[in-house]
């Protein structure tokens, strides 16, 4: 299911690549394969249906922009479509935003918890032993929070 700022991201590409909104719902359709599927809002869209939908979205705007010259390109920092292909390079299938912003946090996460065992008197030697045996970050990160748990007991 899309978050609200992913539903918003959606119809504002939807907008700057000017698709009436018919032709928006059957477009929904066809690039998720699902033919009734019409609403941003319908749960079953997922990370990747949006990286796709962004990116058919920013095809069709570089088309309409190349072919119509009286459609302006957007110099806005915030417009959805700033450069040909950056939703497409952003976007690969084996990696969507989500990934990446999950990727960040995780990183932070494994960092804090990293801290507080330090704080709990372990050496930082421990827990790069952990690290060598468990190369999962996500894994690591709950073999780093199970040790806290255990020491706190």
């Amino acid at each position: 299911m899309l978050s609200r700022p992913q539903q918003i991201l959606l119809k504002r590409a939807q907008a700057q690549a000017q698709i009436p909104d018919a032709e928006y719902r059957d477009l929904l359709a066809h690039v998720t394969a699902m033919p009734d599927l019409h609403s941003s809002t319908d749960p079953r869209l997922t990370d990747c249906h949006l990286d796709r939908l962004l990116a058919f979205f920013e095809f069709l705007y570089w088309d309409m922009v190349r072919f119509k010259p009286e459609v302006q390109t957007h110099c806005n920092p915030t417009a959805i479509f700033r450069q040909p292909g950056y939703w497409a390079a952003k976007n690969t299938r084996q990696e969507t935003s989500r990934d990446r912003f999950t990727a960040s946090q995780l990183t932070q996460d494994i960092q804090a918890t990293e801290s507080a065992l330090i704080s709990s008197g372990y050496s930082s030697a421990y827990y790069a032993a952990i690290r060598r045996r468990i190369t999962n970050p996500r894994h690591y990160l709950a073999a780093l929070r199970r040790t806290i748990a255990a020491k706190n007991h």
